[in-house]
């Protein structure tokens, strides 16, 4: 079976892609699977550039994700979604920073201090 490309799926399709990816590395990281973990990193971001460069940028489509279970699923959401919605991408990126779940508090609380520091997102964002 023939793997849709990226221009070719909906944005129902990348959103459920983007979710799977991201719960999959959870379990990457949590198993010290590194290669995998950024395997997958990358995947998701290619997802979310897909949205980014529709017209309209599409990346606000991933904002239910900010509510998901999985931490690393709203992790990645919130990161991918500062751009477009940096007050909901905040919020849940305090949350994961203030729940002390290590890696992924480490990771938000890191975001969160180069978004405010202006560092992050880049202006091509």
């Amino acid at each position: 079976m023939k793997t849709k490309s990226l221009s070719d799926m909906t944005e129902d399709e990348i959103v459920h892609n983007f979710m799977t990816l991201a719960a999959l590395q959870k379990e990457a990281s949590e198993k010290d699977k590194f290669a995998t973990y950024r395997r997958l990193y990358n995947q998701v971001v290619d997802l979310a550039n897909e949205l980014k460069n529709r017209p309209g940028d599409r990346r606000g489509d991933l904002l239910p994700l900010l509510a998901h279970d999985n931490v690393q699923v709203r992790l990645m959401a919130a990161n991918e979604t500062l751009a477009v919605a940096p007050e909901a991408a905040c919020r849940t990126l305090q949350e994961i920073k203030d729940s002390n779940w290590f890696p992924f508090a480490a990771d938000a609380g890191t975001t969160l201090s180069a978004f405010k520091s202006g560092v992050y997102p880049r202006p091509d964002s």
